[in-house]
Formats: C-alpha cells, sequence, structure tokens
C-alpha cells in the first residue's frame, strides 16, 4: 500500500478560507499529480478553500463518499455513476477530466497483438465479471461489427492481471491505459499493445469532478472557485509533467517520479480532446453526456432506477474564461 500524506496546503484554513474534503477515485497514482498540482501552488487557497485530497479503495468508495455527504468532492467515474443508478442520485458532475474512457485491453508482441476491434474475437481476457467493464468491451465489439459472445472473460485479481500477462498465462488483460508504464516495465521478452476503446468510437466521459448535491446547491460559488482552481491544475500539470511530479512526491512520497511523467503523458491521450482545445479543460457537450448516460444504461445492470444525463449533469460551473490546454 502507498503510504499517502495527507496536506492541506499551508496548515489550518484562515478564518476566510472553507474547509473541504475532496476523495480520490482509487490511492493517489501518478494519474491524480494534477489535484496535488493544484493544491502545492495555492490555486484552492487563492479561492478561499482548505482544501484535503483523500485516497479511496475504488470507485465504489468516492461515490459513496460523495453521496452521503463524507466529502464534498470526489473524482467520480461517470458510468460507475449511471451504473449505481437512482443509489447515488445525490452526486453530480460539473466538469469531465476525461473526455475520453481509460478502458485499454493489453495483449503482447509477439503474442494476441490486438490492435483492432476485430482481435477481440476468441479471446481470453482477463478481467472480472464481477465489474461491469467487460459488458463495456462486449458493447464495443457489437458497435465495431465483432461477435461479442466469442469473448472469453477470465476471472482474475486486478493486482495479478500484468504478472499473469508478463508471464504469458493469459493472452490479454483489462485496465486502465495508465498502467502502460508498469506493463512495460513487468514485460521483458515483448512489447505491449494497448487496445484504446476512447480510439475506436467509445466516446463516453469517463472520470470527473462530482459534488455533493446539497453542497452544490448551497454553496454554487464555491463548487465554482474549486473546478477553476483545479482546472489551473491539470493545465500546469500537462505543462510542466516534471514539475508535476516533483510536486506530487512532496505528499506521495512512495511514488516513482519518472512513472508519474510517463502517467501523466498518457494522461493527455484522455483529458485532451479536440473539445478541449477549442472549449477548455473541464468541459461537457450536454448531447454527449446524453449519450455516456444513454450507452451505460443500455449495456449495463443499473442498480435501483435508471438515471437521465439531466439527473446527474449540472451545467454552469465552469471557468467564464475556459482554461485551454
Amino acid at each position: 500500500m502507498i503510504a499517502v500524506v495527507l496536506l492541506c496546503a499551508g496548515g489550518p484554513a484562515s478564518a476566510q478560507e472553507r474547509d473541504v474534503k475532496f476523495i480520490l477515485d482509487f490511492i493517489s497514482l501518478g494519474r491524480h499529480a494534477p489535484w496535488y498540482v493544484a493544491l502545492n501552488k495555492g490555486y484552492y487557497k487563492q479561492e478561499g478553500l482548505n482544501v484535503s485530497i483523500l485516497p479511496s479503495k475504488g470507485t465504489a468508495d468516492a461515490i459513496r463518499s460523495v453521496a452521503t455527504g463524507t466529502t464534498e468532492f470526489g473524482f467520480i467515474d461517470v458510468p460507475s455513476l449511471v451504473a449505481a443508478g437512482s443509489n447515488a442520485a445525490a452526486v453530480k458532475i460539473v466538469a469531465a477530466n476525461y473526455q475520453k474512457p481509460p478502458y485499454c485491453v493489453f495483449s503482447l508482441d509477439p503474442g494476441a497483438n490486438i490492435d483492432s476491434p476485430k482481435k477481440l474475437a476468441n479471446i481470453e481476457l482477463g478481467s472480472s465479471t464481477a465489474s461491469f467493464v467487460p459488458k463495456i468491451w462486449a458493447a464495443f465489439m457489437e458497435m465495431n461489427g465483432v461477435d461479442s459472445k466469442t469473448l472469453k472473460i477470465v476471472n482474475i485479481d486486478g493486482s495479478a492481471r500484468v504478472p499473469m500477462l508478463a508471464a504469458h498465462k493469459i493472452a490479454a488483460i483489462d485496465t486502465f491505459v495508465m498502467s502502460e508504464p508498469a506493463i512495460r516495465r513487468a514485460v521483458t521478452d515483448a512489447k505491449p499493445v494497448c487496445l484504446f476503446a476512447g480510439d475506436f468510437g467509445l466516446e463516453i466521459y469517463a472520470n470527473s469532478i462530482g459534488v455533493n448535491e446539497t453542497f452544490l446547491k448551497e454553496n454554487p460559488d464555491l463548487v465554482r472557485k474549486f473546478v477553476k482552481a483545479s482546472l489551473r491544475g491539470w493545465k500546469d500539470t500537462f505543462e510542466n509533467p516534471e514539475e508535476a511530479a516533483r510536486i506530487q512526491l512532496q505528499y506521495v512520497k512512495a511514488l516513482d517520479p519518472q512513472i508519474v511523467v510517463e502517467e501523466i503523458g498518457i494522461l493527455r491521450r484522455v483529458a485532451i480532446s479536440d473539445d478541449v482545445k477549442k472549449h477548455g479543460l473541464g468541459y461537457i457537450a450536454p448531447e454527449r453526456m446524453k449519450s455516456t448516460v444513454d450507452f451505460i444504461n443500455k449495456n449495463i445492470d443499473v442498480a435501483g432506477d435508471k438515471v437521465t444525463a439531466d439527473q446527474i449533469y449540472v451545467p454552469g460551473f465552469l471557468p467564464q474564461e475556459p482554461i485551454l490546454p
């Protein structure tokens, strides 16, 4: 387990600052550097916020924390939020950080070398039937004209997937694209190949800034300030990944700075789209949010009642002057 030092830059909040908590979607990894950059550079304090960044046990934990008001803000995966249905109705999305989903099928060359959707046919995929992600891959196959019934899911614990792939005990694994640096280091006799769903038509939003509904209604200006400060951290991270890595290591000392830099480079693939280049970081197109929600509702078993895009997305919280990457 990575030791995480929880720091609120500058110590206790002044009388003018509002204490708020932000929960990640997992333990702190290189892909989370932008939040620490915003914290370290004082962007939150400039907006009157004293922010604590907290790790989580995973996406469900983050959603539950924001839904119950334990934390005001969270790094919330939109597909997971939709899959939670009405059970997570108290979480509202105000900015999209991942413009593309981070889903990737990794294989090896030489090996299965899955570099196109058609190569998913008849493949054994190391994943988890307890997760909804294999169902997304099945839908992805169908939208690319591949029979999803030929995909064989092999239950493999998340921590064992990379070692299994490196040992050639499984043809392919399902994991986030940001895992590529770790996979490259683990595989010594082949080249890792990533089939990135976002490059083959899966245009859905993923991790975003989620806010507790009551907090949002009572503190709309604070939410705008949090979003603005956060997006400034994202901009700086992409402009200077090495600096971002040095900053994050002040808070999460067990991370490898080179892996952090590499993860930031990969993060660009999911965070910077044509929409973002035009409209700024965090941008959400209402029609695309609707298609994201509709896609999940159609292909995933939803807990509770299904939600609509209008129920989870609240517009109007991005900076008036867009923060361009």
